[in-house]
């Protein structure tokens, strides 16, 4: 072999020994690329299921709230029969294959709760009680209206002043003295104090004072 011919062939190999050294390179300058694109990936889906996970707290956390708050507006309103089940009910299993979600099933507890403690109005079978409970409440306000005016003319002096004006006070306040029996019965009925009742009520007393008042 020639000197030319072998410095050929050696250029030739030079040339492809710089040829496989930059494939080399961009094979690895594209694993690294690659590498460092899943990396990136991976810290990204990393950051968004921490981030999921944070919201999901919050959303378990919100929704507890406010299934606690449900139950104590239960508590509230329906009183011991709720408070005698304990804490709040544990949560139930969510519904297969349907789209679930807390709020509304919360605002449909909610609903129920309102719909079940709106009172409705007082029976009128009830009215002959409640005339008889503001007759009574009325009698023993005038009687205590007699026994303030009677102390106060037995023993003189400053009784025989301020014990008149106690027994205005409670003149005045005969005829109302019914209301608080009738707003008893009716907080056990589950039923409302309307207008029409209150206006029963108060006549009754009304009448029972009048007549008293007449009678001494």
């Amino acid at each position: 072999m020639s000197y030319r011919a072998a410095i050929e062939q050696l250029a030739r190999a030079y040339a492809g020994v710089d040829a496989q050294r930059a494939e080399a390179t961009e094979w690895y300058a594209r694993q690294v690329a690659a590498v460092e694109r899943a990396t990136r990936e991976a810290a990204a889906a990393v950051a968004a299921a921490t981030e999921s996970v944070a919201g999901a707290q919050q959303l378990v956390e919100r929704v507890d709230a406010e299934a606690d708050e449900v139950w104590r507006t239960t508590i509230r309103r329906l009183g011991p029969v709720a408070a005698r089940y304990g804490g709040t009910p544990p949560p139930a299993p969510a519904p297969q294959g349907e789209a679930y979600n807390p709020h509304q099933v919360l605002e449909g507890a909610l609903r129920l709760i309102d719909d079940a403690w709106r009172p409705g109005r007082m029976s009128r079978q009830a009215y002959p009680l409640l005339v008889l409970l503001s007759a009574v409440g009325a009698g023993v306000a005038v009687g205590l209206r007699e026994a303030a005016l009677w102390l106060g003319r037995e023993h003189g002096g400053d009784l025989a002043v301020g014990l008149p004006v106690l027994a205005l006070v409670v003149t005045l306040v005969a005829p109302l003295v019914g209301l608080w029996p009738a707003k008893v019965v009716a907080d056990r009925r589950h039923v409302a104090l309307d207008p029409t009742t209150i206006t029963v009520v108060v006549a009754a007393g009304l009448a029972t004072t009048a007549t008293l008042l007449l009678a001494f």
